[in-house]
Formats: C-alpha cells, sequence, structure tokens
C-alpha cells in the first residue's frame, strides 16, 4: 500500500509540474502552427538589408510534454531566392520568478547573435521584452509586441508584424 501511494504521489507532482508550466505558456497557444507574414526589413539589426520585402515563414510548437515552446523562423526575399535572417526563440516558465522567460539565437545575414528575454502580459497584447548581442559585439534591446490571435480568424498568410 505504502509503494502504491508513494507512486502516486511522484506521478502527481510531475503531473503538478508540467501544467503549471503549460498553464503559464498557454497564453502562447494561439500561435501554435505554421504562418507566414510578408514584411519589409528596416536594416535594424546588425546583418539585415534595408527595405527588402520579405517572406518569414514561423512555426511556434510545444516541447517537452507543453512545458516548453519552441518557435523557429527563416525570412527569404519574395522570390525566395535569398536568406534574410534565420532563428529560434525557447519560450519557458522561470520558476523563480514565475514570469515566462525566453532564449534566442540565430543568424541576421551573416550576423550570428543570441539573447535572453521575459514576457509582460497586458490587457489585448503580450510584449516581449529583448536583449541581444551579436558576434562582433553589438548590443541591441526591443520590446516586440504580440497580437493576440484568435483560432478561428487565423490567417495562412498576415501582413504584420509590431515592433515599438
Amino acid at each position: 500500500m505504502r509503494k502504491i501511494l508513494l507512486v502516486i504521489m511522484i506521478v502527481s507532482g510531475f503531473l503538478f509540474a508540467q501544467n503549471e508550466a503549460y498553464d503559464a505558456l498557454k497564453v502562447l497557444e494561439p500561435y501554435i502552427g505554421k504562418w507566414q507574414i510578408k514584411e519589409s526589413s528596416y536594416g535594424f539589426f546588425e546583418g539585415l538589408p534595408e527595405n527588402t520585402e520579405m517572406i518569414n515563414s514561423v512555426e511556434y510548437s510545444w516541447i517537452t510534454d507543453k512545458s516548453a515552446i519552441l518557435e523557429t523562423w527563416e525570412s527569404r526575399t519574395l522570390d525566395g531566392k535569398q536568406r534574410i535572417n534565420v532563428g529560434s526563440i525557447l519560450y519557458i516558465l522561470d520558476p523563480a520568478t514565475n514570469s515566462i522567460k525566453t532564449k534566442h539565437f540565430g543568424y541576421d545575414g551573416n550576423v550570428y547573435w543570441t539573447g535572453k528575454g521575459w514576457i509582460e502580459k497586458k490587457k489585448n497584447s503580450l510584449s516581449l521584452h529583448v536583449e541581444e548581442l551579436t558576434i562582433n559585439g553589438t548590443h541591441t534591446t526591443y520590446t516586440l509586441s504580440l497580437i493576440h490571435i484568435s483560432e478561428p480568424t487565423r490567417p495562412r498568410l498576415s501582413s504584420y508584424a509590431v515592433f515599438c
């Protein structure tokens, strides 16, 4: 009887921990799936061209029993011949702060960068606060506003990306 009770307690503990991460991250669940965004490159980040029309292919997916979300993307020129940038973001629940933290890495053109950030939940949007550093030592901070998306109206091709 003690062994059964111990197994139930251990399994319940694992499930509870997994549910905490999922409960925190489910605010991002409407983004799960594949997206394409047509936008312009502003040349704001080191390695990116200025005023170049591009298609950004993005995928959000749950990983590790829905305890984290992985976002991957690749941007190409409209004709698909040139890669503009590529990268990934890992979204996790930070148990120390009970907030969503991010870890970023990728290439803008030929310039490698890494970064970190955190998500601020607002009434009708989410803000992703980011610090990034390139291999060349360029330090950038910015905030990206994410628009809430409802599943029934989810477009295959979106024409917006909002930077603040």
